[in-house]
């Protein structure tokens, strides 16, 4: 009986460490993943595909008529202020040795969109940039 109730506990803590042990999918980034802009100018489509990681990393691919633009592809790390809602990219040294830094204020953030506002005024005014998530 007492061999029984040992092994019952150890059951019991087990299952305790394991339920524990499981994340919870409230606490996933919902910037991380694959996000697309497209907008038309002038009779000229321009794409641009930016993958943000969990780890602070991402890229962004642009493309001008469905051919890969002259920029191609940069690499980037980012930092997401919540309170704030200001997302700021940090682009590599360049052949200078200077980081490029830049950041957009967060209109809306939800698991599908991403809408940025780059040169927001006084007012909340700016041009506003709209990614869905793929």
């Amino acid at each position: 009986m007492k061999t029984f109730r040992f092994f019952a506990t150890l059951l019991v803590i087990a299952l305790c460490a394991g339920f524990t042990s499981c994340s919870d999918d409230d606490d996933e980034n919902p910037l991380v993943g694959t996000w697309v802009n497209i907008e038309n100018r002038n009779s000229v489509e321009y794409k641009e595909i930016m993958t943000i990681n969990a780890d602070g990393t991402g890229s962004s691919t642009y493309y001008e008529n469905g051919q890969i633009d002259k920029d191609g592809v940069s690499n980037f790390q980012y930092t997401y202020d919540e309170k704030s809602k200001v997302f700021t990219w940090i682009w590599e040294e360049d052949s200078y040795g200077e980081t490029d830094v830049y950041s957009m204020h967060v209109r809306e953030l939800t698991g599908s969109k991403l809408v940025l506002v780059d040169d927001m005024d006084e007012e909340g005014e700016g041009e506003v940039i709209t990614y869905t998530k793929q």
